[in-house]
């Protein structure tokens, strides 16, 4: 019974820092935003869309499967909030599960910013603190915040797939979820292919920017 008690304590703890984290991040980017609070236009266009969502809701695709079968070491993405399902929210919301031995190429958002919680197993995230790079070991209930400007990714260690649910801020129509979308393909279908020419416009255009890799002399 103490164990479970224990268990249950730990998991509040760990939902509230995720919730206290979103908000202090969220109040952050909409500082000196407009206030539409007042705003009768706002509130008229707001009420056509869900408040509740359940645990299917939304868009689903793989990004980068192995193949049309099998998702392999790519990544399954559950889009819940983004600019079209709620234009007038201020940020996107959606859960990445990204298979074992995954990893995201190292990237930053310009004016994007991040803030993810990690549901279950085991990886390392990438970060750049004033031009530092640092590799740090997350698991279930660790907060990840990115902010605009900074190069990060991140790598599945574990040996099952990791999941983690992120908000992205602002929740715009060429953001990055919108990028996801260009790039993934709906379950069961065979994976889109591009030329590093078309990946990099398509990234360029929606807040993605990849960083440079070293040239071997």
């Amino acid at each position: 019974m103490k164990s479970r008690k224990k268990t249950r304590i730990n998991t509040g703890k760990n939902i509230a820092t995720f919730v206290m984290a979103f908000c202090s991040v969220l109040s952050i980017s909409l500082y000196g935003q407009k206030d539409t609070k007042n705003d009768p236009t706002h509130a008229r266009h707001s009420k056509n869309f869900d408040r509740v969502m359940h645990a299917d809701y939304g868009k689903h695709l793989w990004i980068f499967p192995k193949n049309k079968d099998t998702l392999g070491s790519g990544g399954k993405l559950q889009i819940f909030m983004d600019h079209e399902s709620h234009p007038h929210a201020s940020a996107s919301f959606a859960k990445y599960e990204l298979g074992v031995g995954g990893a995201l190429p190292e990237h930053k958002h310009d004016r994007t910013e991040e803030i993810a919680y990690f549901l279950s197993g085991e990886g390392i995230v990438i970060t750049y603190v004033n031009g530092k790079r640092t590799e740090t070991i997350v698991k279930n209930g660790y907060v990840w915040y990115t902010p605009p400007g900074e190069y990060h990714s991140f790598i599945n260690t574990g040996n099952e797939p990791l999941q983690l649910v992120f908000a992205v801020i602002p929740n715009e129509k060429t953001g990055l979820l919108s990028f996801f979308e260009k790039i993934g393909a709906n379950p069961g279908q065979d994976a889109r292919t591009f030329s590093p020419e078309e990946f990099a416009q398509i990234a360029n255009e929606h807040d993605l920017v990849l960083k440079p890799t070293k040239k071997i002399e």
